[in-house]
């Protein structure tokens, strides 16, 4: 568990008295694929870290359809700001595969981040992130259409590009598999990527959004 801990940046830098105090509070657990982390609304009494297998954080439009907000991997906090903005989650986590989490108690926690700098320091760096992505999300979405979406997806996440599902880019890009799948293979045809030498073109690709 103490290796996991250390993985989180909100606890880089942090000593080992103060992890092992964190263990103390944090439970390990197994959740089957398709089952629910937790609902939209619900109160963040603990902060989640996704030790193995995919999360997808979703939210649920008024006609019922899945509006798909992240995928989280590996060594990943899930809905960590509404933890520290004390509101409820304003989406829903769901096991996308069998996944492993570690749930640690927010109060108990709360007590250790205000007397470690260190750890307040990262919790800052950790929301501006999440900040960015979701700026991201939104002015994809809104101000591209789908080849420029495609386009800058792959440039903004070359490190995983293809270790990434096309279902789970689809889906966070909000177009059609098939959709997707014919803005590859025109990126294919044009010698932007290469799925066999993992080769992206990163300059062409700008030149689609």
């Amino acid at each position: 568990m103490k290796a996991h801990i250390k993985n989180i940046v909100l606890f880089k830098n942090i000593d080992e008295e103060t992890i092992k105090k964190i263990e103390t509070f944090t439970t390990e657990y197994k959740i089957p694929k398709d089952n629910i982390v937790f609902y939209e609304g619900d109160e963040p009494k603990f902060l989640y870290l996704l030790v193995k297998g995919v999360i997808k954080l979703y939210k649920t439009s008024s006609s019922h359809k899945e509006i798909v907000l992240k995928y989280f991997h590996d060594n990943e906090l899930i809905g960590e700001v509404a933890n520290f903005e004390g509101i409820p989650y304003p989406a829903t986590a769901k096991a996308y595969s069998d996944v492993e989490i570690l749930k640690i108690d927010f109060d108990k926690l709360k007590d250790i981040i205000f007397s470690n700098p260190n750890m307040a320091f990262n919790i800052q760096t950790s929301l501006i992130k999440k900040i960015k992505n979701l700026e991201n999300i939104i002015s994809t979405n809104l101000v591209l259409d789908s080849r420029e979406r495609v386009a800058k997806y792959i440039y903004n996440h070359v490190d995983d590009f293809f270790e990434t599902k096309n279902i789970e880019i689809a889906e966070v890009l909000g177009v059609s598999p098939e959709t997707l799948s014919r803005i590859l293979k025109f990126f294919k045809d044009n010698n932007i990527i290469n799925v066999k030498t993992r080769y992206i073109n990163k300059e062409a690709l700008i030149e689609y959004f």
